[in-house]
């Protein structure tokens, strides 16, 4: 399977988002890290040929105005974990998740960042 990445302006907060396009199947990802403004359209059914698709056989998701995107990195680890949140109940939830981890001691840094105002504001829990 091969895509093609690129930079682009996100729709929501007109900062730089990112977006991954497979050009074999036509699937797409728009995320940004910004303000969390999401974008994905994959297949659901992959047993028909891609001629054969139709509307039915695509999920398509996107997150306009969402509440924001976070970023979770653990110490020692390369990698860190982004998302979108669609509204303040995710992002609690998620808080909560973190802090009944076991591996709550080793987060290296937890944050939120969000569209207010057209400005983004990055909130640093950890």
């Amino acid at each position: 399977m091969g895509s093609i990445i690129d930079y682009i302006e996100c729709v929501n907060c007109k900062t730089e988002a990112h977006s991954d396009f497979y050009y074999k199947t036509g699937e797409e990802y728009i995320y940004c890290n910004n303000c969390g403004y999401h974008y994905s359209a994959t297949i659901k059914n992959r047993e028909k040929a891609y001629s054969e698709l139709t509307d039915e056989d695509w999920e398509v998701q996107e997150y306009i105005n969402p509440f924001g995107a976070y970023r979770l990195k653990y110490k020692d680890e390369v990698g860190t974990t982004c998302g979108s949140l669609r509204n303040e109940a995710e992002w609690n939830e998620l808080v909560k998740d973190i802090q009944e981890d076991d591996q709550y001691s080793q987060v290296e840094y937890f944050q939120l960042s969000q569209l207010i105002d057209e400005q983004i504001v990055v909130k640093y829990i950890i």
